[in-house]
């Protein structure tokens, strides 16, 4: 993509496209000043080739975990 050759695309349209969750986790895990490829196929799939599914797969199962937990020490 370049800005010079008019396909370039806008922060708004990529978390239009991915969510928001997506395209903040994609744009923090680089460096500021390292070239910066967005691989919007891998934003939008759902498996744990892309690591955003992959953290918010993990982050409910721990819920459930949790709930599971506390629901049993009441008891």
């Amino acid at each position: 993509m370049s800005k010079r050759t008019g396909n370039a695309i806008t922060l708004r349209e990529i978390m239009d496209e991915v969510g928001v969750d997506a395209a903040r986790y994609f744009l923090t895990m680089r460096s500021p000043d390292s070239h910066f490829d967005f691989d919007m196929e891998l934003a939008k799939e759902q498996s744990q080739d892309n690591p955003v599914y992959y953290a918010q797969y993990a982050h409910a199962r721990i819920c459930s975990i949790l709930k599971q937990a506390k629901s049993k020490v009441l008891k």
